[in-house]
């Protein structure tokens, strides 16, 4: 069963090809902005922390960009100059992720409509709140979304425990939007992962390098590994379309209905993809077929992943209801087979 539609991998391990005068112009900013202990102090007090981790921006989704991509109104010959003026560092933070609009503009109309923009007033979080600008890398595992939700909403697992069974296990496979958006498509994503280290392994594992050259050693790959235990396949429920997951609903309009993925024909068991984490830090994904979820030899190369009643499979379910009546059956005909035969055998008085 060949369910992945390809791209060509190769393309996802280029690395990006960095320019050269913005590199040096990106060096002389980490000059000063790498030193630790830089700050900027507002009118009300607040401290704005100005160091920039090199290493950590070098890795970064913006480093191909480059510091002035942001930072456009700075101008190196005149910096530091006048400083603007802002009363604290939420106004600074207001003006300053204005830049972000620019590429991410899908993620700002997303936004405007959430639970967390009708609270900027009162200190709603802001873009850096969740990703900061110079450390967020082409792709966010599950758990580092976790980890940003879970900065101000640290109570909220233990809330979830008392009603959502597996609470620790929905946290791992299903991400925070998936239940909290409003108005989304859900879809899942298939992953690989180390079941040995308990870690999702990437373009940069030997393993995973060599069995994704093409489409045929892809699966071969996937199928072999699998069975022999070396990889496991886990699935996770996501937003379709990522910029819709910045539009978080208050709590009341959370999903709290279990069967909206756990029945037959859930709509984000509909749409379904194979991501891998490029050399690069990438994430690339492929279509699936949806009925890789379905299927009975799917079963062999998805052992790590089922969703009750979301994945199920009916022929399983047909062949599991006939070896209950072929066992209920068997020691039933058994004894009555026994009667007859003791009627049979006793002599007439």
């Amino acid at each position: 069963m060949r369910f992945i539609t390809v791209l060509a991998f190769a393309a996802a391990t280029l690395l990006p090809i960095g320019n050269a005068a913005a590199e040096e112009q990106d060096a002389t900013c980490l000059g000063c902005h790498g030193q630790s202990g830089l700050t900027k102090t507002f009118a009300n007090g607040d401290k704005l922390e100005l160091q920039v981790d090199g290493a950590a921006f070098g890795t970064s989704v913006h480093a191909s960009l480059g510091c002035t991509a942001c930072h456009s109104a700075i101008d190196l010959k005149t910096h530091p100059g006048k400083p603007h003026t802002f009363a604290s560092t939420r106004a600074f933070q207001d003006k300053a992720q204005e830049a972000c609009r620019g590429c991410h503009a899908p993620v700002f109309d997303a936004y405007a409509k959430s639970r967390h923009a009708a609270m900027r007033e009162s200190g709603g979080p802001q873009c850096a709140d969740c990703h900061r600008p110079h450390e967020v890398t082409h792709t966010s595992t599950g758990t580092q979304l976790k980890e940003a939700c879970l900065t101000c909403h640290a109570g909220v697992p233990g809330l979830h425990a008392k009603w959502l069974p597996n609470t620790a296990l929905h946290f791992e496979v299903v991400s925070c939007a998936a239940c909290h958006a409003q108005g989304v498509q859900r879809k899942v994503d298939l992953r690989l992962y180390d079941p040995t280290k308990s870690r999702e392994l990437t373009g940069k594992d030997e393993l995973v390098a060599a069995g994704t050259a093409d489409e045929k050693r892809l699966w071969q790959f996937i199928e072999g590994a699998s069975r022999e235990g070396k990889v496991q396949i886990v699935g996770r429920v996501e937003i379709a379309n990522g910029a819709e997951a910045h539009a978080l609903g208050p709590k009341s309009t959370a999903v709290k209905d279990c069967t909206t993925c756990h029945r037959k024909g859930a709509e984000a068991f509909q749409n379904v993809t194979f991501s891998i984490i490029g050399a690069d830090g990438r994430r690339v994904r492929y279509e699936a077929k949806k009925e890789v979820l379905h299927e009975p030899t799917s079963v062999d190369s998805l052992p790590g992943f089922y969703a009750i009643g979301g994945t199920r499979i009916e022929i399983l379910d047909i062949l599991l209801a006939l070896a209950l009546v072929g066992g209920i059956s068997a020691p039933i005909g058994h004894l009555v087979m026994r009667k007859l035969s003791r009627k049979k055998g006793k002599p007439d008085a």
